[in-house]
């Protein structure tokens, strides 16, 4: 796609108002007698697609000021492009005041540009006054969508009815959504594992990501888990594609049925006073000759913060064991950069326990835990 080249003409004399002739715009004379009042002419942003291939420099407009009939005119630019950073991206030429671009354009980088012309005349006295030139960067479908991370995770209940909520996977674009469709996410689910007890267990709303339940059935014994492929395609779904790991937990209906643990865990977020939900959690203890971290389970926080764990209270011997929560992809889901990509505790039980609680308080710049009971 080609630049277009259209030709400005800077009327500024006393009878004439500016006006753009290639556009068929015209002014009337002042009246007699009437005291003309000074009006600023708004150019429209001339737009310019990025990623042209060259040759370079391609023409974009022309700035001529009608006082190039009477003396001789030289034109100028200043502005970001121009004789700020990036320096020269734009020129003039000085005699016939064609402006052009010198190089490809990047709108992620720069969506647009303000350039000022300038002329004078041969002895250096100004003719007409600064005017304000906007060039708007075109945008290109030259971007794939990213998801917020690799891996979400969720949790639901059992027997959970049609429509219930599970969780949000969410992806971005760094190319246009607003005037045009190329950052316009659309969602999807590729894959379920397992396809039981229907192959269609979960859907996705296409537009915010939220992932419900769709089909009956939820049952802990059967499918403790599912592992959904997530796709988010630009173009409202016919661009370019990204995909993703969804992993659902399936939890007891009931908690007073579930089997006592001996490790309960409480994650809450400190910037809201809320529970952190979905925050991801592996337990693992230290094991064999060679001391190696052996993984015993993973969770993630409920709705009230909880991490669901089946230890029981045989479990919890005499040892080492190592929480490492994904505080990192918490926040990025969130929108928010955290100091720590993940969070480690560390504690030793000396005898095996009955009961041990410990809680986890969590911002993007800190963390707090100690030992409950």
């Amino acid at each position: 796609m080609r630049c277009s080249t259209l030709s400005l003409l800077f009327l500024l004399t006393q009878d004439f108002f500016p006006c753009l002739q290639a556009a068929g715009l015209t002014v009337p004379k002042a009246s007699p007698g009437r005291k003309r009042q000074k009006r600023d002419w708004v150019i429209p942003p001339i737009k310019c697609p990025e990623n042209e291939r060259g040759p370079f420099p391609k023409t974009l407009v022309q700035i001529k000021s009608n006082r190039d009939k009477e003396i001789r005119v030289f034109y100028s630019i200043t502005g970001q492009g121009a004789d700020t950073p990036p320096v020269g991206v734009f020129i003039i030429e000085r005699e016939t005041g064609w402006l052009k671009v010198t190089r490809p354009l990047d709108r992620e980088e720069i969506s647009h540009y303000t350039l000022y012309s300038h002329t004078v005349s041969a002895n250096g006295q100004l003719v007409d006054g600064p005017m304000e030139i906007i060039i708007t960067v075109s945008d290109q479908n030259d971007n794939i969508p990213q998801f917020t991370q690799s891996v979400f995770t969720g949790s639901i209940g059992e027997g959970a009815k049609p429509g219930t909520s599970v969780m949000q996977v969410t992806a971005t674009d760094a190319d246009d959504s607003v005037n045009t469709y190329n950052g316009v996410i659309a969602y999807s689910i590729l894959q379920q594992i397992p396809e039981q007890p229907h192959r269609e267990m979960f859907t996705i709303n296409s537009e915010t990501g939220v992932i419900s339940v769709i089909g009956t059935g939820l049952d802990r014994e059967t499918a403790p888990q599912y592992r959904l492929t997530v796709q988010a395609a630009d173009l409202q779904g016919q661009g370019f594609t990204a995909s993703a790991t969804a992993v659902i937990e399936v939890q007891v209906k009931n908690m007073s049925e579930a089997p006592s643990s001996s490790l309960t865990i409480h994650a809450v977020n400190a910037l809201t006073g809320q529970p952190a939900t979905g925050l991801a959690m592996h337990l693992s203890r230290l094991e064999g000759p060679g001391l190696q971290w052996m993984e015993l389970m993973k969770s993630s926080a409920n709705v009230d913060g909880h991490c669901p764990l089946c230890l029981t209270p045989g479990q919890m011997k005499a040892g080492t064991y190592k929480l490492h929560f994904d505080t990192g992809a918490y926040w990025q889901q969130l929108g928010y950069t955290s100091f720590y990509p993940y969070v480690e505790v560390v504690f030793t039980v000396t005898e095996q326990t009955r009961k041990l609680h410990i809680p986890l308080l969590i911002s993007p710049f800190s963390y707090t835990t100690y030992k409950g009971s």
